[in-house]
Parts: C-alpha cells; structure tokens; sequence
C-alpha cells in the first residue's frame, strides 16, 4: 500500500535514497556547516536523483543507481542550473522577436 501511493506521486525509492546519499556527500565534501544549507543539499539531491536520476542514466550509460547517486551529488548545481535558464527564458519576448 505506501509503495504504490510514492508510485502514484513518480517517486522511487531507490533513487531517491540514492540521491539523499548523494547530497549528504556533496554536504561534506563542500564543508557545508549551516543546517539549512545541509538539509537543503539533501533533500534537492534526494528530489532531483528522484526525477533525474534515470535519464542522466540513458545519457551516460550507468545503471539507475549510479546515475541517481551523480545527480544527487550534483543536485542543487543542477537545480540552479534549471532555475538561472528558466529565469531568462521569457515567451513574450520570444514571440515579439520572431
């Protein structure tokens, strides 16, 4: 019964887990001594591994684990990666130009 309600909501464990490991790592590795900036790198790895994980998987060749634990460790540059594109995309501007 809770396997299939973290199905429902796209969550895998073991990608998951993979990622919170990942992002634990990238907390001592980066000397991270906030708690905030702690728990921030765990729970943005474990989330991004969760969502990520298997296509960064498909593009190195890794198997699911290993490529969720990558993408932990390197979880919150990717999300803000993601947030820095997004925020100067703008559609309107798009549109006006073409």
């Amino acid at each position: 019964m809770p396997n299939d309600f973290l199905t429902a909501l796209g969550i895998h464990l073991q990608d998951l887990v993979a990622g919170f490991a990942g992002g634990v790592v990238n907390a001592f590795v980066f000397k991270k001594s906030n708690p905030g900036a702690i728990i921030g790198s765990i729970v943005v790895g474990g989330f991004a591994a969760n969502y990520l994980g298997a296509t960064v998987g498909r593009v190195l060749g890794t198997s699911d684990g290993t490529s969720a634990f990558i993408v932990g460790l390197a979880g919150m540059a990717i999300c803000q990666g993601i947030v820095e594109s997004a925020s100067t995309w703008n559609i309107i501007r798009k549109l006006r130009n073409d």
